[in-house]
């Protein structure tokens, strides 16, 4: 009976033992997987960010011209008193310059809160991923 007992305490306390360091290295590869799912989003993250920085130069530039555009369109010779048909002209041609002015400069600044917003994600992210990285390295050690 003693044996029984002695051997039926061996086999427990030893499936705890195996069952304990199992759970460890189990903890240890679902922190790996989150790792490898943050480095894939991370990635993600940095190609739009990329895109993103690439459009809104395009957009800058674009804003640029239609500014030059508009500030060299501004002639006080144009409009004249004696010929308002033509003033009414200059002035319609006018207020469509200034509209594009205007949707270029608006579609910058979105693009550039986009380029804001993602450098956000990018910067958490990667204060996540090492938080992560601490958390496996103490688990190894």
């Amino acid at each position: 009976m003693k044996k029984l007992f002695l051997a039926s305490l061996m086999m427990l306390s030893l499936s705890t033992v195996c069952l304990a360091q199992g759970d460890s290295k189990m903890e240890s590869m679902k922190e790996q997987q989150k790792v490898l799912k943050l480095n894939t989003k991370l990635n993600g993250l940095r190609m739009d960010y990329q895109k993103a920085i690439q459009e809104t130069a395009e957009l800058q530039q674009k804003a640029a011209e239609a500014n030059a555009k508009a500030n060299s369109s501004t002639t006080a010779a144009s409009y004249s008193t004696s010929d308002a048909s033509a003033t009414a002209k200059v002035a319609k041609e006018r207020a469509k310059v200034l509209k594009k002015v205007k949707k270029a400069n608006d579609k910058l600044a979105k693009s550039q809160k986009k380029v804001k917003t993602l450098e956000k994600k990018i910067r958490d992210t990667e204060a996540e991923l090492a938080k992560l990285d601490e958390k496996i390295q103490f688990v190894d050690q």
